[in-house]
């Protein structure tokens, strides 16, 4: 028997994971090339401009982007950890401070600041 509150953390939690999956689909460039497993980094802003695939078997290893990226889409198991600037390092471009950028897992969007570099998550987390 499952309870009240079982039945709407389920409910919450398959609303989540389909919105998620209309988000990605909704990309207006997404076709079936860009769902492959992965994460791809974009220099224009929407999932739009040249991709730029993170090599996801380098975990924990900092990586430069070839051209600062706007924009992702992460289809994947794997999080990335995203930094505005060079060599992994936090903070808004420039500035030291604790900022920075995690991809998640099922997820696309817009960076806040052209992105630089970044780094694999060992975890899912």
């Amino acid at each position: 028997m499952m309870t009240r509150h079982g039945k709407l953390a389920t409910l919450v939690a398959s609303t989540a994971a389909a919105a998620a999956l209309l988000t990605v689909g909704a990309a207006p460039q997404a076709g079936a090339a860009d769902l492959d497993p992965g994460v791809t980094f974009y220099t224009g802003a929407a999932r739009t401009g040249t991709a730029q695939r993170a090599d996801l078997a380098q975990v924990g290893v900092c990586q430069e982007l070839s051209a600062p990226a706007l924009s992702y889409l992460a289809v994947s198991n794997q999080n990335v950890d995203v930094f505005f600037n060079a060599d992994c390092r936090t903070g808004a471009p420039g500035r030291s401070g604790d900022l920075y950028y995690r991809t998640g897992t099922l997820n696309a969007g817009d960076f806040p600041y052209p992105a630089v570099s970044f780094r694999v998550r060992a975890d899912a987390n």
